[in-house]
C-alpha cells in the first residue's frame, strides 16, 4: 500500500554557503535541510552540523534545535538540543499530523568561557552568546557578531577589526585597549561598558548606546557618530564628545574658532553660519555638509572630503579649496585650463578632469583615486606621492612630471605619453601600462 503524500507537511529550506575574508578564510554556519521519507504520520528533517569558524581558528560547532510553527508567527521548540560533532548528520522525527512549518536553530552559547588569545576571525557567529567569557587577547577580525551577547565579557586587547556587531551587547564589557578599527556597532548596546584607549577608529557607531560608558582615550578618528546615544555620565574625551555633539545636534551659528575638528567623519553636519576660522579640518569628512555662510578663513582644510557638500557664495573659504569644491560638485575640471594651480593634498576621489590643462601644476600628495584624466595635459606636473588608484590617464600627456612615490595601483595608462617622466618609487601593482601591457612591481 502506498504512503500518502506529505501534504500536512511544510519544511522552511535554507542553503547558503558564507565565505568570510578577502583570501580562503571560511565558515558554514547556515546549513541545508533536507526531507527524509518515512511513514505517512511522520517527518523527518536532516542536516550536516558545520562550524561556525574556519578551519584553522578555534572550532565551535553550533547546537540545534527544531522549532514547529502553524502559522509562521508563533514557533515552538519540539524535540531535544542536539550538541553534534563536525559534519555530524542530524536527523530529527517529528510525529506531528497537523499541517505545519519547520525550522531549525543554530545556537552558540559560550557564557562564562575561558577563551583567552583565541582565534575566531571570520567566523559566523550571529547571535553568539559570549556573556561573562573570557576573551582576553582573541581575534574576532571580519566575523559576523551581529546579535552577539558580550554581556560582562573579558574583552581586553580584543581584535573586531572590520567585524560585523550590529545590535550586539556589550553591556558592562570590559574593552580595555580593544580594537574596534572598521567595525560595524550600528545599533549596539554598550552602556556601563569599559573602551578606555581602545580603538574605534573607522568604525559605524550609529545608533549605539554608550551611556555611562568609558571612553576616555580611545581613538575615534572617522567613527560614525549619528544617532549614537550619549549621556552626562559617559565618559568621553573633549575632541570626540564636540564631534558627536556636531554631528548630533549642528553647529548652526556656532563659534568654533581654532577648533581641533580633524580626522572626523562630518558627514551632513550643519555648519552654516559658523565661525571656524583657524579651525583644523585636516583629512575630515565632510560629504553633505551644509557650509553655507560658514566663515573658513585660515583654516587647515588639506584632503577634505567636499562631495556633495553645500556651499555658495557667501562661504568664506580658500581658493584652492573652493575649486576642489567646483571640480567635485561642478564638473568644473573637465576641459578647463587649471595650468600652474596648486592642487597639493587635496582629495579629489572620481573627479572629472578630462581634457584638463594641468600642467606645471603642483599635485604633490594628493589623492586621486578613481578620477578620470583622460587626455588631459600633465606636462612638468609634480605629482610626487600622488595616490592614483583605480585612475584613468588613457592618452595623457606625462611629459616630464613628477611622479616620484606614486601610487598607479589599478590605474588605466593606455596610450599615454610618457617621455623624460620621473617614476621612480612608483607603485604599479594590476596597473595597465601605455603599452597596454599590465604591470605589478
Amino acid at each position: 500500500m502506498k504512503s500518502r503524500p506529505y501534504n500536512n507537511l511544510v519544511l522552511l529550506l535554507a542553503a547558503t554557503v558564507v565565505v568570510c575574508g578577502h583570501f580562503t578564510a571560511q565558515a558554514q554556519r547556515a546549513f541545508t535541510l533536507g526531507l527524509i521519507p518515512t511513514n505517512r504520520n511522520q517527518i523527518a528533517l536532516a542536516w550536516k552540523a558545520q562550524a561556525a569558524t574556519p578551519l584553522g581558528d578555534f572550532l565551535i560547532v553550533p547546537t540545534f534545535q527544531v522549532e514547529r510553527s502553524a502559522d509562521l508567527l508563533t514557533w515552538t521548540p519540539v524535540g531535544e538540543l542536539f550538541a553534534p560533532t563536525l559534519n555530524q548528520l542530524v536527523v530529527f522525527s517529528d510525529s506531528n499530523s497537523n499541517r505545519s512549518f519547520y525550522r531549525v536553530q543554530s545556537i552558540i552559547n559560550l557564557e562564562y568561557a575561558q577563551m583567552d588569545q583565541i582565534q575566531l576571525a571570520f567566523g559566523q557567529l550571529a547571535g553568539a552568546d559570549f556573556f561573562g567569557a573570557n576573551l582576553l587577547g582573541s581575534s574576532f577580525i571580519q566575523a559576523d557578531l551581529s546579535g552577539a551577547d558580550f554581556g560582562g565579557a573579558d574583552l581586553r586587547q580584543a581584535d573586531f577589526s572590520d567585524a560585523t556587531v550590529t545590535q550586539a551587547s556589550f553591556f558592562d564589557a570590559l574593552a580595555f585597549q580593544a580594537v574596534f578599527a572598521g567595525a560595524d556597532l550600528s545599533g549596539a548596546d554598550a552602556s556601563f561598558g569599559n573602551f578606555e584607549d581602545a580603538d574605534l577608529s573607522n568604525a559605524d557607531l550609529s545608533g549605539a548606546d554608550f551611556s555611562s560608558a568609558i571612553l576616555t582615550g580611545a581613538s575615534l578618528d572617522f567613527a560614525i557618530y549619528k544617532g549614537m546615544k550619549l549621556d552626562s555620565d559617559t565618559l568621553i574625551d573633549p575632541k570626540p564628545r564636540l564631534i558627536w555633539q556636531i554631528v548630533n545636534q549642528g553647529a548652526t551659528n556656532a563659534v568654533l574658532t581654532n577648533t581641533d575638528l580633524s580626522f572626523a567623519s562630518l558627514i551632513g553636519a550643519g555648519f552654516s553660519g559658523a565661525k571656524l576660522s583657524g579651525s583644523d579640518f585636516s583629512a575630515s569628512d565632510l560629504r553633505t555638509a551644509d557650509l553655507r555662510g560658514a566663515n573658513f578663513s585660515n583654516a587647515n582644510l588639506r584632503f577634505v572630503d567636499f562631495r556633495n557638500a553645500l556651499l555658495d557664495g557667501s562661504t568664506v573659504i580658500d581658493s584652492k579649496s573652493r575649486l576642489v569644491w567646483q571640480i567635485l560638485n561642478q564638473n568644473f575640471g573637465a576641459g578647463r585650463d587649471l595650468h600652474g594651480s596648486d592642487l597639493s593634498s587635496i582629495l579629489l576621489l572620481g573627479a572629472n578632469l578630462s581634457g584638463a590643462n594641468l600642467s606645471n601644476t603642483v599635485c604633490s600628495s594628493s589623492v586621486f583615486e578613481t578620477a578620470n584624466f583622460g587626455g588631459a595635459s600633465l606636462k612638468k606636473a609634480n605629482c610626487s606621492g600622488c595616490d592614483f588608484f583605480g585612475a584613468v590617464l588613457t592618452n595623457a600627456d606625462l611629459t616630464q612630471a613628477v611622479f616620484t612615490s606614486a601610487d598607479f595601483t589599478g590605474a588605466n595608462l593606455r596610450n599615454a605619453t610618457t617621455n623624460g617622466a620621473n617614476f621612480s618609487g612608483a607603485v604599479f601593482n594590476n596597473t595597465i601600462m601605455p603599452n597596454g601591457s599590465i604591470r605589478n612591481f
